[in-house]
C-alpha cells in the first residue's frame, strides 16, 4: 500500500508540470522547432505509461484500459495489413492516446480518491487551482505584450504560450467550474461572483465563442439544485435574479466591451458571410458533410464499421478534421469508437445519478452537470474528449463523484 501511495504522488506530481511544459511545448513549435513527437506529447505519454504501470496493482483497471485501448487500436492495425506499411502506426499509438488520457486518468483518480478521501481531494484542489493560475496568467500575458494571438489575423485573442489555442477555452470552463463549485459550495457568495466576472474577463480576452458562453453557462447553473417538488427560497430567488439581472447584465457588458474590438468585427464579418448554423458552428458542419463524402465514397466495408484510424482520416480529408468530438470518433475509429464514447459516457451519467442520492457524495451534481456541458461543447466545438491539454482534468472532475464526505470532513 505504501509503494501505490509513493506511486500516485509522484504521478500527481507530474500533473503538476502539465501546463508549464504546454508552454514549453507551444514556445518551440512556435519558433518551427518540428520534432518527431512534441515535448508535450512525450510528457503526457510518460504519464500515461506511469498511470498503466499503476493500474497493475488493481487489475480490473488493466483490464478495462487495455480492452479500450485495443478497440482504438484496431483500426490503425487493419490499415497496415491494407497498405503493407506501419509507416503510421507510432503516430496513430500517439493520436489514440488523446482519447484514452480522460478514461486512464478518470480510473486513476477514482481509485485514488476512494483510498485517500479528503486528503486526496486537497491535493487535487491544489492541482487545479495551481493549473488555473498558471492558464490565466498565459492569457493575460497579452496585456503586456507577451504571448500569442488566438487568432493569427488582425492578432484577436490571447493564448499565451500555448500552442492548442482552440483547447484553451475547454480548459478554462473545467477548471473554473471546479473552483466556483468548492467556494459556492463553502457559501463564500461573494468570491464565487468576483470569480464569475474576472473568469468571464479572462474569456473575453481569449475571445473565444465556447469559453465566454461556457463560462457564462457553468456559473448560472452550479448555484441551482436539481428539479424537485420542493421549492428553495434562496435558489429561486437567485434563479429569478440570474434570469431578469445577473445574465441580462453580463450579456449587456461583453456586448460593450468587445464593440469596435477586432473580435468584434470578426464575429460581425462571419456572421454576414454565412447563414446561422454555419457562423454558430465555425463552418463544423461544412466539414461533417465533407468527411461524411469521404466516408461514404472511400471507405471500404470493413472501414466503415471500425474506422480508418487517426492519422488516415486526416489524410483522407487533407489534414481537416470535423472538430467535433463525436463526428471525429466516428470516422476515424467508426462504430467501434463510438461504443467506447457511448459505454463510458453512459456510465459516468448512471453511476453520478445513482451517487446524487447520497447527500455526502458532495461532488455527484455537479459531475452531473458537467458532464452534459462537456457532451453539449463537444458537439458544437470540439478538442473537448481529444483535448490533451484537458484531458487529465476532465479524468480529475468524472471522478469527483466517489468521494464520499465524512463527518470529521465537514
Amino acid at each position: 500500500m505504501l509503494k501505490i501511495s509513493y506511486l500516485d504522488n509522484f504521478i500527481i506530481l507530474l500533473m503538476f508540470a502539465l501546463l508549464p511544459v504546454d508552454m514549453l511545448n507551444g514556445i518551440v513549435l512556435k519558433n518551427g522547432i518540428n520534432l518527431p513527437i512534441s515535448i508535450g506529447q512525450l510528457f503526457k505519454l510518460v504519464i500515461l505509461i506511469f498511470i498503466f504501470f499503476r493500474f497493475l496493482f488493481k487489475p480490473k483497471l488493466l483490464l478495462v484500459s487495455l480492452g479500450f485501448t485495443a478497440l482504438l487500436f484496431l483500426p490503425s492495425i487493419y490499415q497496415s495489413f491494407k497498405i503493407f506499411s506501419v509507416s503510421s502506426i507510432f503516430e496513430d499509438i500517439v493520436k489514440i492516446s488523446k482519447y484514452l488520457t480522460p478514461l486512464y486518468c478518470f480510473l486513476f483518480f477514482a481509485d485514488f480518491i476512494k483510498r485517500d478521501g479528503y486528503v486526496g481531494i486537497v491535493k487535487l484542489r491544489n492541482l487545479i487551482r495551481f493549473s488555473y493560475i498558471v492558464l490565466v496568467g498565459n492569457i493575460l500575458l497579452k496585456y503586456i505584450g507577451l504571448g500569442y494571438p488566438m487568432y493569427e489575423y488582425g492578432s484577436i485573442g490571447s493564448k499565451g504560450f500555448f500552442y492548442a489555442g482552440n483547447e484553451i477555452s475547454a480548459l478554462l470552463v473545467i477548471l473554473s467550474s471546479f473552483m466556483a463549485f468548492d467556494i459556492w459550495n463553502r457559501g463564500k457568495k461573494i468570491q464565487y461572483f468576483l470569480l464569475w466576472a474576472f473568469t468571464l474577463f479572462v474569456g473575453l480576452t481569449v475571445s473565444s465563442k465556447t469559453g465566454i458562453v461556457g463560462i457564462l453557462l457553468i456559473f448560472f447553473l452550479i448555484p441551482l439544485k436539481r428539479p424537485s417538488l420542493k421549492i428553495n427560497l434562496k435558489s429561486f430567488i437567485f434563479f429569478l435574479a440570474s434570469i431578469f439581472l445577473i445574465i441580462p447584465l453580463s450579456l449587456f457588458l461583453i456586448w460593450r466591451s468587445i464593440q469596435g474590438t477586432a473580435f468584434f468585427i470578426r464575429l460581425q464579418y462571419f456572421s454576414e458571410k454565412f447563414d446561422f448554423w454555419t457562423f454558430l458552428l465555425s463552418s463544423r458542419n461544412i466539414f461533417f458533410k465533407e468527411a461524411n463524402k469521404t466516408y461514404k465514397e472511400k471507405y471500404d466495408f470493413i472501414e466503415k464499421i471500425m474506422g480508418v484510424g487517426q492519422t488516415q482520416y486526416e489524410n483522407l480529408n487533407h489534414n481537416q478534421i470535423v472538430e467535433i468530438d463525436f463526428a471525429d470518433i466516428f470516422f476515424a475509429y467508426g462504430l467501434f469508437g463510438l461504443l467506447y464514447f457511448g459505454m463510458l459516457m453512459s456510465f459516468l451519467i448512471v453511476q453520478a445519478v445513482r451517487f446524487s442520492s447520497n447527500k455526502r457524495h458532495i461532488y455527484s451534481n455537479y459531475v452531473l452537470l458537467m458532464i452534459w456541458i462537456l457532451i453539449g461543447i463537444s458537439a458544437t466545438a470540439g478538442h473537448v474528449f481529444s483535448s490533451g491539454m484537458a484531458a487529465v482534468f476532465i479524468g480529475i472532475v468524472f471522478a469527483l463523484m466517489y468521494f464520499k464526505e465524512k463527518q470529521e470532513d465537514i
